[in-house]
């Protein structure tokens, strides 16, 4: 469990001596900063002010106590600069930081409830032979191709203890399923959602046999099995808005998956028109026609899950599912707070630099997220990372000496711990909110 001694120690680790240590690995000279310096200019300068520039940065190496032109720090955006925060970034993601179990009964019965998901960072075509994206149409007159080079972001975030696993970076054109984290061990006992994206009928079954449980949307045209009979979805799926069927399926033309709960329930026309509005978008921007079977399947929710009925009701399901949105919202934080993939540069090696140091931001304020008010079921991570953001200037001063670091993460857990919670809506219930009132009904 994470603590203010042990976060002490692990921003010193990561900040004065991996810095240094990776630094010469990746083959960088100390000339008007120290590796360590570089380091704290550069993660923490983009946390503070994600959208500087090198005169900003400059200006922000002050507090620092660093005197540096813009010019000496633009210089220092090279290949190299790259390859060392690429090596930070990756070394941080190997520190195991956790939090408490949060307070929500209906998590609580997983060992863990890991949502995994990615986001792609379109990249500048000229660093495709480093992160190769997907092709695509080639670009337009006096424009970049803007999917030639790019790189995957890929987390698997515990809801339940707060560990983020990664990020880990990967080539754009790499699909979801061949990652790093496939070769990574779950606990059983615990409770792994994703999108479709992962879907994997070797996978489910590897996790089934190894006692994890797995809770996912259907993917069209799958092959289920009832009663020993083929299941011909369109002939059973309820028809009435709000009706629910639940059947007990194997999954797979060769059952590969058995012992698995089908969950459907017929959603509204208008959220079915919704649907099917971003199912012919996504066909449009693939240049390809709509399944028509995904476009009918689009009137229906329907889950997946090997989850006990003891355990998991239709309703706390459905919860849970709307749950992997946590890991939605975190992307969109990371970018739209965080400026992951927003810059004003057009120097290749700059614009990696920024990448990964954001990246790297970004873990380390989900430390602090963790520290601070991970125990509030209800937090708003949005509002939190804005308090974070406000106070990079304090951990500055603890990192330079000019009050004990402790105190200065003890300053940083009192600032977000003064009410960054999402209050309750009379409508449109938030995700912490929603999980309470499906395990006790009565809070609704």
């Amino acid at each position: 469990m994470t603590s203010i001694a042990r976060m002490n120690r692990m921003v010193k680790q990561l900040f004065e001596h991996d810095s240094v240590e990776l630094a010469h690995a990746a083959g960088l000279r100390q000339r008007n900063l120290t590796f360590v310096q570089l380091a704290c200019i550069l993660v923490l300068g983009w946390w503070k002010q994600p959208q500087a520039g090198p005169s900003a940065l400059s200006r922000f190496a002050g507090s620092l106590g660093v005197s540096i032109e813009k010019q000496g720090l633009d210089c220092h955006f090279t290949q190299r600069t790259a390859d060392f925060l690429l090596a930070l970034l990756r070394r941080a993601v190997e520190y195991v930081v956790c939090a408490h179990a949060v307070s929500l009964p209906l998590l609580q019965q997983f060992r863990a409830v890991l949502i995994e998901d990615g986001s792609s960072i379109s990249l500048p075509s000229v660093l495709q032979s480093v992160w190769r994206g997907c092709g695509g149409r080639a670009a337009k007159a006096g424009k970049d191709a803007k999917t030639q080079a790019g790189l995957k972001v890929t987390v698997r975030w515990d809801l339940l203890a707060g560990r983020l696993h990664g990020p880990y970076l990967q080539a754009g054109r790499r699909h979801e399923r061949s990652l790093v984290l496939r070769e990574q061990v779950i606990l059983p006992g615990s409770l792994w959602i994703a999108d479709l994206g992962y879907w994997s009928l070797q996978w489910l079954r590897s996790l089934s046999q190894s006692g994890v449980y797995f809770l996912m949307r259907d993917i069209a045209g799958i092959v289920l099995w009832s009663a020993n009979q083929r299941l011909d979805l369109l002939a059973v799926l309820p028809k009435v808005v709000g009706q629910r069927l639940e059947l007990r399926v194997e999954v797979g033309a060769s059952k590969q998956v058995r012992g698995v709960r089908f969950l459907a329930e017929r959603v509204p026309d208008e959220v079915a028109r919704q649907r099917q509005a971003r199912i012919q978008a996504a066909a449009s921007d693939h240049g390809k026609p709509v399944n028509p079977l995904v476009w009918e399947l689009a009137c229906w929710t329907i889950v997946l899950t090997n989850v006990p009925v003891c355990m998991l009701s239709f309703e706390q399901a459905l919860a849970l599912l709307r749950a992997r949105w946590q890991v939605e919202l975190l992307f969109k934080l990371w970018k739209e707070s965080g400026l992951l993939d927003d810059w004003q540069a057009r120097d290749p090696w700059r614009i990696l630099c920024e990448v990964y140091a954001k990246l790297l931001a970004m873990v380390v304020q989900h430390w602090f997220v963790l520290l601070s008010c991970w125990d509030d079921p209800h937090r708003s991570l949005s509002g939190v990372a804005e308090v974070l953001r406000e106070q990079v200037p304090t951990l500055v001063h603890g990192l330079i000496g000019h009050l004990p670091l402790g105190r200065a993460l003890g300053l940083m857990v009192q600032s977000v711990r003064g009410g960054c919670s999402i209050p309750k809506r009379s409508t449109r219930l938030s995700t912490s909110y929603r999980l309470l009132a499906t395990w006790e009904p009565g809070l609704t």
